[in-house]
């Protein structure tokens, strides 16, 4: 039988994966940082997963998995079909569906890294995408 101080306990759920996004404009290094990051978070025992953003193809995403820093199912890429600052401020939800089906498929994940460029060197990233 329960006591009244086990029945007012609450479950606090644990916390996702924190969502860094990393942005810049065109051939400014975001992917080379990415792939010079998981090699490093690998040896603190970091449990990673990337999202690259891309116009009309998954040229970043390709890269990041044919480089063999991380298993490729935990790289989506996002054809954004617009404009990249679109999908990671006015409406991200293509990259918040993305983070949430790493998140479900990996569920021990610390950390999603989403990657985006832009021809807007001011682009930030929505909150409702990511953490930092």
């Amino acid at each position: 039988m329960a006591t009244p101080q086990q029945d007012s306990v609450a479950t606090v759920p644990a916390p996702g994966p924190a969502r860094v996004g990393i942005g810049g404009p065109v051939g400014s290094g975001k992917t080379a940082l990415i792939e010079a990051l998981l090699p490093r978070l690998a040896e603190r025992g970091t449990e990673v997963a990337v999202v690259t953003n891309d116009l009309v193809t998954a040229e970043d995403a390709e890269r990041v998995k044919a480089g063999g820093l991380i298993d490729p199912e935990r790289v989506i890429g996002v054809e954004t079909g617009a404009c990249p600052h679109t999908a990671i401020r006015e409406d991200p939800t293509m990259n918040i569906e993305a983070a949430d089906r790493l998140e479900r498929t990996f569920p021990g994940l610390d950390l999603i890294l989403i990657e985006s460029g832009g021809d807007n060197l001011a682009s930030t990233f929505s909150l409702d995408l990511v953490d930092y």
